[in-house]
């Protein structure tokens, strides 16, 4: 679904994704002192992919006065009326910048399964410095993380603070964390700022051997945790049976490939292929 059709070619014209993307991959695993950390209030990833726009040179918008207004976007200090729900919270930056005030220059949203089926799609046309969230199936979002690399083989990097220490990351390999959502959940795709398509995802030429596929299957495996992590910490308040269910189903495929894994008696690339089939979820 796509909500931004005409929009002005200078909507956000002087965002600098490479002053973002510095800033992102500076703070992914640790917190800038300058700001508030929400750790324990919620969780800290909108607080991080706010200050990441505000490094790339996105203006505040609103003054105190009206704070609580979607159309509002700011932090000075950590307490209301000083910083927005907007700024810290991930819905209400949904509405600011995706569904309503509509300030990013293109929001696209996708059914977790449509967006792994459509990879191609996405990897042409998302930038380092934009960002991307998920949302419940009633359309709630709950979580956000900054775009911080595309390379090739289709690959695309995100950085992202959570609800601990523990699950802030650097350069997390974006679609194996899609593999940790449920299919009915949403991908939400903010680009900041107009820019031309990137090239069309390919495959990569050289032959990959058994040991890349192990480096893969690693990643894969590590990038599913920390998804179904956040996924369960926003279940907890949620509460969706479905939801549980995949969490346990999955759980158990990665136990699966990881016994497999270290029992050697499939190739990496037979247990990359088993882990990121979504057929039996």
């Amino acid at each position: 679904m796509k909500y931004n059709n005409e929009i002005s070619d200078m909507k956000n014209s002087n965002y600098n994704r490479e002053k973002a993307r510095e800033y992102a991959l500076k703070w992914a695993t640790s917190s800038n002192k300058e700001y508030y950390n929400f750790i324990n209030d919620g969780g800290d990833c909108t607080n991080f992919v706010s200050q990441v726009l505000r490094a790339g040179g996105l203006d505040f918008v609103g003054s105190k006065a009206n704070a609580t207004s979607i159309k509002s976007w700011f932090y000075y200090s950590s307490n209301l009326p000083n910083r927005t729900s907007t700024w810290t919270a991930a819905n209400p930056f949904n509405l600011h910048f995706g569904k309503e005030y509509k300030r990013a220059y293109d929001y696209r949203e996708y059914k977790i399964e449509d967006a792994l089926k459509n990879w191609n799609e996405i990897y042409s046309s998302i930038y380092i410095g934009d960002i991307v969230q998920y949302s419940r199936p009633n359309n709630i979002a709950f979580h956000s993380q900054a775009i911080t690399d595309i390379l090739d083989k289709s690959t695309i990097y995100f950085s992202q603070h959570s609800n601990s220490i523990e699950n802030f990351y650097k350069n997390g390999n974006l679609k194996y964390y899609l593999l940790g959502k449920p299919n009915d959940y949403n991908f939400l795709i903010y680009n900041i700022k107009k820019e031309k398509n990137n090239l069309e995802a390919t495959n990569s030429r050289f032959l990959l051997t058994e040991e890349d596929y192990k480096k893969e299957l690693r990643k894969a495996i590590d990038m599913i945790k920390l998804s179904i992590e956040d996924t369960r910490f926003d279940n907890e308040e949620y509460k969706n049976i479905d939801t549980e269910k995949f969490i346990r189903n999955m759980e158990r495929k990665v136990e699966n490939t990881e016994f497999n894994m270290n029992a050697r008696s499939k190739s990496s690339k037979e247990l990359l292929e088993y882990l990121t089939d979504r057929s039996d979820i």
